[in-house]
């Protein structure tokens, strides 16, 4: 495996389709966790080129999903891990530590038996890093 994860062709690649007007569900949640991980890891780790645009983005495909509001549980279980890791960046830091909680609840509400990490399994990098996070919070 590389030391450097190679992120910015695959958002380049989403994110024109995005702007295209491409609602792919599965290149949605992709762009979604790509345009996040513009402030969750550093360049040196993802490959990813600064980008100014990239919390707007996300935070525009969290809006086609519903917000917080949304009926797709894996949406409110990958925006709601998000959200709780950096709330800082996306606002006022209590505001989306609570929504963050609250995503992670409704997509429990709506998926009663969570998301192992075989259901990310084969996603890319999206499924990759879901997938850990699955097996750290289950201990599988």
């Amino acid at each position: 495996m590389a030391d450097t994860m190679e992120l910015e062709p695959g958002y380049r690649r989403l994110k024109a389709r995005w702007e295209l007007g491409y609602r792919d569900r599965e290149d949605a949640l992709h762009l979604l966790f790509l345009a996040w991980m513009h402030w969750a890891d550093p360049s040196f780790v993802t490959g990813m080129e600064d980008e100014d645009e990239a919390e707007g983005l996300w935070r525009t495909i969290f809006g086609h999903f519903g917000g917080e509001q949304s009926i797709d549980a894996e949406f409110l279980y990958v925006a709601g891990l998000m959200a709780g890791i950096f709330p800082w960046v996306l606002g006022d830091e209590i505001e989306w530590a609570s929504r963050a909680e609250r995503m992670k609840v409704r997509s429990l509400d709506l998926r009663s038996e969570g998301f192992s990490p075989k259901f990310f399994e084969g996603r890319s990098d999206y499924g990759d890093y879901f997938a850990h996070h699955a097996r750290a919070s289950t201990g599988r």
